[in-house]
């Protein structure tokens, strides 16, 4: 268990609570997936994949990488984790919200949590330097490559929803 290796039950719960945040965001892709096999509503697959996808595939990739390079570095401050974890799934329920309601500000709101929650997942990630090693080089630069595309993402979904400010 994280906590164990890590010596924090604070920090411990947090990664559970991203965990468990994440299940239910894939339960919640499944759940709506079938109600729009069921009964089809207008954008119910984007909906589905987003909520997969972002909501439960995306924070659990950010959650379980950032336990794996702060291990040997010392944990992040439990306020910071709590608040990339809330930041993250409000950023993904607003957008997803919003946008099957056409209510563009909102999509803005939530895609700024969204970017936020990536910046505190950067900042946690590059805390301090140790000594250089293979294994953990490949894996910084993997979860950096992870936090580009999740960004570039975010800015390119919320222009294709029309909903970045100009448009």
């Amino acid at each position: 268990m994280a906590s164990d290796r890590r010596g924090s039950d604070v920090g411990g719960r947090a990664h559970l609570a991203a965990s468990i945040s994440s299940a239910v965001f894939a339960i919640a892709a499944v759940a709506v997936g079938s109600a729009n096999v069921l009964v089809p509503f207008d954008r119910g697959w984007w909906l589905t994949a987003y909520l997969f996808l972002v909501g439960g595939v995306s924070q659990l990739l950010l959650s379980r990488g950032q336990d794996a390079l702060t291990t040997r570095r010392g944990e992040p401050p439990p306020a910071l984790l709590w608040t990339q974890w809330a930041l993250w799934n409000a950023g993904t329920a607003i957008v997803a919200m919003a946008d099957m309601a056409q209510a563009m500000a909102g999509v803005d709101v939530g895609s700024i949590a969204l970017l936020v929650a990536l910046l505190l997942f950067l900042i946690c990630a590059r805390r301090d330097r140790r000594e250089p090693h293979r294994h953990a080089a490949a894996l910084e630069h993997a979860y950096a490559t992870l936090l580009v595309v999740l960004g570039s993402s975010v800015v390119l979904g919320t222009y294709l929803a029309r909903a970045l400010p100009g448009q």
